[in-house]
């Protein structure tokens, strides 16, 4: 079977997690409110009607972990575990023979109109909209290496479009590399793809290391590859949609305000223009919305930050259980299974060390679900002296876009019980409870 968006989607069916938005939706007033919909309902939707628009769009796609479990082909148990392993492999991506699927449709010149794709706008205070799931690939012209990343881009006009980088990002690097000889940089943009791609593209590796090499691990095959029509760059043969062109040299425009993952509009700043030359795109397409600070970009930027907490808290010796950033990614919950007293502080802290952004950190014991915001909090409030509880480390830095200094210094908070105290701390379980499920009596 192929691994592509649309076959995530049969996946996601199939599961009994998907739903079909059959009547219009306005893409200005109403999309993105049926996203956060999408989200509290724990389902991916497929929009199939955009007013105005030419295309489909699909929402909340990667919001669901034991989904993304299957699609690597393992049980959701299963899935941190093996998340890390492959996180150490590479498989190279491969040109595929024949025609591309991405490139069923070709526009170019006055054709090619973004103003026509089922672009959204996310938050009231919005500049415009915004593609927020397309993969951006590009080579850096000195050493020719690929780097593919996720980067928010504002619609400007038919062909034209804001883009956020910036070193030390390194699509914002590569472009500085182009800048410096005053060379526009091309690149290429795919929306709609096998949501492992857009995992892989969220995951921060060393500069030079290919992206589409992780993906390819992630799949247990080659991403599927085809050459651009107007690009000397390959793209994913099996994409819904690919955007190509250039970021010009020695340009800023005037990009946002955008409401970033946060919950706060990043307000009006001087960002690099996207020239668009060329859309391909397969029958009927399908595009991709994600809202910044939403469930599903919580797990997109937070899959790879657990796998580095998880191996440095491990690293101490500790019996981690699970590791999970929640509710955003500047806080994260660690369950250990205690050996002795203190342990919890030494993974806390090792945690804190080896994540730069990390600013609150809750370690709790194997019983409670590292998953589960509710059971976390349950532990601190009824496991913790906070007298005991909570080491502050005073200016140890973070999330680095922080005008007022909030985010300049991390706590621990030690929920775990006194050292083997089990008779005094066990959690009660209702008879029947691992069995018993209401439907069987209704």
């Amino acid at each position: 079977m192929s691994q592509d968006l649309r076959s995530f989607l049969d996946l996601a069916a199939a599961q009994g997690h998907l739903v079909r938005l059959s009547r219009p939706v306005d893409p200005d007033t109403q999309a993105a409110a049926l996203l956060y919909e999408l989200e509290r309902h724990d389902k991916v939707g497929l929009f199939e009607h955009i007013a105005g628009k030419s295309g489909r769009l699909v929402g909340n796609l990667v919001g669901r972990r034991d989904l993304l479990a299957l699609a690597m082909g393992v049980h959701p148990a299963e899935f941190a575990a093996t998340f890390a392993d492959r996180l150490q492999r590479r498989i190279p991506p491969r040109p595929i023979q024949g025609p591309a699927p991405v490139q069923e449709v070709v526009l170019q010149g006055d054709t090619a109109d973004l103003t026509r794709l089922p672009l959204i706008v996310h938050a009231t205070r919005d500049a415009a909209a915004y593609i927020t799931a397309g993969i951006v690939i590009a080579h850096d012209p000195r050493t020719g290496r690929r780097n593919v990343s996720i980067n928010r881009m504002q619609l400007k006009g038919p062909r034209k479009m804001g883009i956020r980088m910036m070193p030390p990002q390194q699509l914002g690097v590569i472009q500085s590399h182009a800048e410096a000889d005053s060379r526009p940089l091309p690149i290429a943009v795919a929306i709609g793809n096998f949501p492992l791609d857009l995992v892989a593209a969220a995951t921060t590796l060393p500069f030079g290391d290919d992206e589409l090499g992780l993906a390819g691990a992630l799949r247990g095959e080659p991403v599927p590859m085809t050459r651009g029509v107007s690009v000397d760059l390959d793209v994913p043969a099996r994409a819904e949609l690919v955007l190509e062109g250039y970021v010009e040299p020695n340009v800023r425009e005037a990009e946002g305000p955008f409401g970033d993952f946060l919950q706060f509009y990043v307000p009006v700043m001087d960002n690099h223009v996207f020239r668009l030359t060329a859309v391909t795109h397969r029958q009927a397409p399908i595009l991709q919305a994600i809202h910044a600070g939403s469930k599903e970009d919580v797990n997109l930027l937070g899959i790879s930050r657990e796998a580095q907490v998880m191996a440095a808290a491990v690293a101490t010796g500790a019996h981690v259980c699970g590791v999970r950033l929640l509710p955003t990614i500047l806080g994260c919950a660690i369950s250990i299974e205690q050996k002795y007293q203190g342990e919890a502080k030494n993974a806390g802290m090792a945690a804190l060390g080896a994540y730069r952004w990390l600013k609150y950190c809750i370690v709790v014991d194997h019983d409670v679900n590292v998953d589960e915001l509710d059971d976390v909090w349950w532990a601190v409030s009824t496991r913790s002296n906070p007298s005991d509880a909570i080491t502050v480390v005073d200016r140890s830095g973070g999330f680095p876009r922080d005008p007022f200094g909030v985010h300049n210094s991390k706590a621990l908070i030690d929920a775990t019980i006194p050292l083997g105290e089990w008779s005094e701390f066990e959690r009660k379980v209702a008879p029947g409870a691992a069995t018993v499920r209401l439907e069987d009596f209704l």
